[in-house]
């Protein structure tokens, strides 16, 4: 269920259950399941994709997020690793009604950053994004985990570590 919001995932697994849930009650799992990760601490940045977006930027090109994290906890991420500054868009599973794989997020950032989404390319670390990237119309969607620097462990939490 990797690029699936966390709140999808919840509702799937209640209808799976039989159990019905209220929109209130997804909400409080949401939270609680924000808290548990905020207590694990910030994972750790990407870098090889860190890497082309630095580029991307300073050769004038347009760069933003589509993720299907929460917002305050995507921002909070980017912010601890210093690179909120460099995209000029962050789009999250609250701001689209479907969730990847279906093209409602990285059509938006494609809309939100003025560029049309046959002239994008997107770097994904999950199988659902790089349909929902695909279907959104970008001209390429590189899969980050077949890129050369790439490290299974970059998704691992850097604890406390410096």
């Amino acid at each position: 269920l990797a690029g699936v919001p966390i709140r999808e995932i919840f509702r799937r697994l209640a209808v799976e259950q039989g159990k019905d849930m209220t929109a209130h009650e997804l909400d409080v799992m949401v939270d609680r399941c924000g808290a548990f990760a905020h207590e694990l601490g910030t994972p750790k940045a990407i870098e090889c994709v860190i890497d082309v977006a630095r580029e991307a930027k300073a050769r004038g090109l347009r760069v933003g997020v589509a993720s299907s994290g929460v917002k305050t906890t995507v921002m909070k991420h980017l912010r601890e690793h210093g690179l909120l500054d460099l995209f000029e868009c962050v789009v999250t599973c609250e701001d689209v009604e479907h969730g990847k794989p279906a093209p409602d997020l990285y059509a938006l950032a494609a809309k939100t950053l003025g560029v049309a989404p046959e002239r994008c390319v997107a770097y994904e670390d999950a199988e659902l994004g790089i349909e929902s990237a695909l279907a959104a119309g970008y001209a390429r969607c590189v899969d980050v985990r077949k890129m050369s620097k790439y490290e299974p462990t970059d998704y691992l939490s850097g604890g406390n570590e410096p």
